[in-house]
């Protein structure tokens, strides 16, 4: 008796072996539209939904979690989204100028070398990311051209190029 339980599990279990390995046969014989993709669909992925945004504080509205900006800036930051979440933890409201929506960022309030920038550009649905951690430059962009960016975001950008590290050491331009 035990030895034909033994014979229909082995039986059971290559068989389910062979529909995984069928199902997943049909899946790449199939086009991407088929298969769907890993991320949302593009009517999410748009940064419309942004302009709500506008005038409002980031950690009120939840702007860093809603699903059209998260599973872009975690493809984009990859292993900085918990340091980017951080330094935006002291921001101004989500400002418009033009095409462009951005937000400026530090740790706490006078954090020195920990801040971070986002910057959208609406015609063109790209992001670009400047974080800093501990005085170190990271840039983040989903297009290589570098933008003309709104005033705010320059003077930003600038003041940390011209105050350096935490120890006065200029840092590099992006």
């Amino acid at each position: 008796m035990v030895h034909t339980t033994m014979r229909a599990v082995v039986r059971v279990t290559r068989l389910a072996r062979t529909a995984v390995a069928g199902a997943a046969l049909i899946g790449l014989c199939q086009g991407p539209d088929a298969r769907g993709s890993a991320g949302p669909a593009d009517s999410v992925r748009r940064l419309a939904f942004l302009e709500a945004s506008v005038g409002s504080y980031p950690r009120e509205t939840r702007l860093w979690v809603h699903p059209g900006l998260y599973w872009r800036m975690s493809s984009l930051l990859g292993k900085h989204l918990p340091f980017f979440h951080g330094n935006m933890w002291n921001t101004g409201t989500v400002s418009r100028d033009g095409r462009w929506i951005y937000v400026t960022g530090t740790r706490l309030p006078l954090a020195g070398g920990d801040a971070a920038v986002f910057v959208a550009d609406l015609e063109r649905d790209t992001i670009w990311v400047w974080i800093m951690i501990s005085g170190q430059w990271f840039h983040y962009r989903e297009r290589a051209a570098q933008p003309e960016l709104p005033a705010e975001v320059a003077l930003f950008l600038y003041g940390w190029r011209t105050s350096g590290a935490p120890d006065g050491t200029p840092l590099p331009t992006p």
